[in-house]
């Protein structure tokens, strides 16, 4: 029956001395054996021999500590380079030949390294700075779908902090269908009930071997409302030049033409019709004149004069405004940086909507409240009306379904709100019947 041999190595010091004893006690048994010879006393052959094999122990057992001080040393300095540490270096003073060599290929090796990890870290602080600043949210996650990367602006967006999400499915963020290779698609997504439009892309990358996807989310939905807005604008100088100058003489003549009527057919029956006619011309001239003076507000708007103040104060006295309805404010100080009249203003219309809306039932509440959290004031005002059935032309310009509604309300406290660096967001309500708007105003 075999058995199991366990094989004994010998350390490469041990077998230097082994080597050393073996080389030096081979002349020493020869000289014993020619002292055996000689005609001496014994003792001295005894003291010789014994001089012979300590010297040769001490020679053997320097060269094993040589050995290993030199191994030692050669050890220390590969494992602090294996820890990230490179400041350490072999001592080549007095030293020739190959271990000279190997030292100085040491050190060589380390400063290398040292070079090596210097820009490393410099490239990682510029990326980690861009991957801060930039405006473009990014997302990783692994082969696990799990999210292992979120940078500032991804954290703003989901409005989230990394440390909470790390290691939590990607499915959280509701990006699971994003996922495959070369993703690239506008998409609108909620977050956490706020609608955005965002440019998806994705693409790939590898850490240690193992794929992950890299997820960059662009939200676009203010730079299309800047374009739609700059649209909007173009046509409305348009217009207004060209309206204006039809305007103009047609009401000019038509007044002309009611005096010039009064004077030749006054008391006649032409006389009443003739200036009906001409009535008519001249008020519906001089409506299109003022409708499109309020149209130019949007062209016209001036930029936010922004100051601190409590926003309760202003909200109450926007609420006296509106006697008749039934006003509830969640009374509480908050101060915010906006510009005071133009937030007047956005409220005064948002609370009109909302009484108009309550025509049938105006003796039902509307809530206002307000909050603050890490990125915005948000101001809510909440009605029992009929609700909105056209979600998709809400802010569109000149679009109204009110009889004397202009159709700019919306699309100016929209705008208002997002030269502020917020944003207007209006949904049908979810638990009863009406509408909640909310204002979003940056902290």
């Amino acid at each position: 029956m075999l058995k199991n041999t366990k094989v004994v190595r010998i350390a490469f010091e041990d077998r230097l001395v082994r080597l050393a004893l073996f080389i030096g006690l081979l002349p020493t048994f020869c000289c014993c054996v020619l002292l055996f010879f000689v005609d001496m006393s014994i003792y001295p052959k005894i003291l010789l021999v014994l001089t012979l094999l300590v010297c040769i122990l001490y020679c053997a057992f320097s060269i094993r500590q040589q050995v290993i001080f030199q191994l030692r040393t050669s050890t220390n300095l590969v494992e602090a380079m294996t820890s990230n540490d490179y400041t350490m270096r072999a001592n080549n003073k007095g030293l020739e030949g190959a271990l000279s060599d190997f030292n100085q290929l040491l050190n060589n090796l380390a400063e290398t390294l040292a070079e090596q990890s210097l820009i490393t870290r410099e490239k990682q602080i510029l990326l980690a700075k861009v991957t801060d600043q930039i405006d473009v949210a990014i997302v990783a996650a692994d082969n696990n779908q799990v999210i292992s990367l979120m940078n500032p602006a991804a954290e703003k967006l989901f409005k989230c902090r990394f440390e909470e999400m790390q290691g939590w499915p990607i499915k959280q963020l509701g990006l699971q269908n994003v996922l495959s290779k070369d993703y690239n698609k506008v998409a609108e997504f909620e977050i956490k009930q706020h609608k955005k439009k965002v440019l998806i892309r994705t693409d790939q990358y590898f850490e240690k071997g193992i794929k992950h996807t890299l997820i960059f989310i662009t939200d676009i939905q203010n730079l299309l409302r800047e374009e739609e807005r700059q649209a909007w604008q173009k046509l409305l100088r348009v217009l207004s030049h060209e309206i204006n100058n039809s305007i103009a003489p047609i009401a000019s003549i038509g007044e002309t033409l009611e005096k010039m009527v009064e004077k030749q057919y006054s008391g006649t029956d032409l006389d009443k019709d003739l200036k009906e006619g001409l009535g008519v011309i001249t008020e519906r001239a001089q409506s299109l004149n003022i409708f499109i003076q309020r149209y130019q507000k949007l062209a016209k708007l001036p930029l936010p004069t922004k100051s601190l103040f409590n926003i309760e104060p202003l909200i109450q006295s926007v609420a006296l405004l509106f006697t008749d309805a039934n006003i509830v404010l969640d009374s509480a100080e908050l101060v915010v940086y906006a510009d005071k009249d133009q937030l007047q203003q956005v409220l005064v219309n948002l609370l009109k909507n909302a009484c108009e809306s309550m025509y049938h039932n105006p003796t039902e509440k509307i809530n206002i409240c307000w909050r603050k959290d890490s990125q915005f004031i948000e101001i809510e005002i909440r009605d029992h009306g009929c609700g909105i059935n056209n979600m998709d032309n809400l802010f569109v310009p000149f679009y109204t379904t009110k009889q004397q509604g202009t159709g700019i309300g919306l699309s100016l406290s929209r705008q208002i709100l997002v030269n502020h660096g917020g944003d207007l967001i209006i949904r049908n309500r979810e638990d009863t019947t009406g509408v909640q708007a909310t204002l979003l105003i940056p902290t």
